[in-house]
């Protein structure tokens, strides 16, 4: 298996644990000989393969996989196919009502290039039943713990914690001197009524990069 997995090596300075990564994904290739896991071997570390930790400038925080392969490909929020899922739906409408961005791809790796980090507290998805979803959720855990305090310990950083899951997951980063926390719900549809949708968390983010702002067209 590749020895750091095309991760720019500033993460592995900043201290990431490749042997826990290579642990993690040989586990998770011998449960592919027998189920289908997503997304595909190569994609699952995307995340931080895209966006070396140099480049970080923003980091959201998702929760699992989407469960199909035309979906799915390692970047919270992100998607392969033409049909945009109901959370990224809601996520480009606030970004067009806050910004006027456009967009016109699902796939956001031209977010990841620019330095958001979309990453999944749990980076590979077996089945939707509960006791697989956590199962997958604490076997990476020791990983995004890893990389949680690389970020914490870097600083100058954004936080974005859409709903009770990432708050809880991201609790690390508060308090914390040189980090913005923005919380408010989930982009789903059963929640953005209730907070996200009349968030500032877009504008927010283009007030503190200033000059280094995203471009959020996809």
């Amino acid at each position: 298996m590749a020895s750091n997995f095309g991760i720019d090596k500033s993460w592995i300075d900043a201290g990431l644990d490749i042997d826990l990564i290579r642990k993690t994904m040989l586990i998770i290739a011998e449960k592919r000989k027998n189920t289908e896991i997503l997304p595909k071997q190569e994609d699952v570390l995307n995340a931080i393969k895209l966006c070396p930790l140099n480049n970080v400038k923003i980091l959201i925080i998702g929760q699992d996989p989407y469960p199909s392969s035309d979906h799915a490909h390692g970047l919270a929020f992100s998607s392969l196919s033409n049909k945009t899922p109901a959370s990224l739906k809601n996520i480009f409408k606030k970004l067009e009502q806050d910004l006027g961005a456009k967009h016109n791809s699902n796939n956001l790796t031209k977010w990841e290039k620019q330095g958001v980090l979309l990453l999944n507290t749990a980076l590979t998805f077996e089945g939707k039943e509960t006791k697989l979803l956590k199962e997958h959720t604490n076997l990476w855990s020791p990983v995004i713990e890893n990389i949680f305090s690389i970020l914490k310990n870097r600083g100058n950083l954004i936080v974005m914690r859409w709903g009770s899951h990432a708050q809880k997951a991201g609790e690390i980063f508060e308090g914390t001197e040189g980090i913005t926390i923005l919380d408010t719900t989930h982009p789903s549809p059963l929640s953005a009524h209730r907070g996200f949708m009349c968030s500032d968390h877009f504008k927010i983010c283009s007030k503190i990069l200033g000059d280094k702002a995203i471009d959020w067209d996809t």
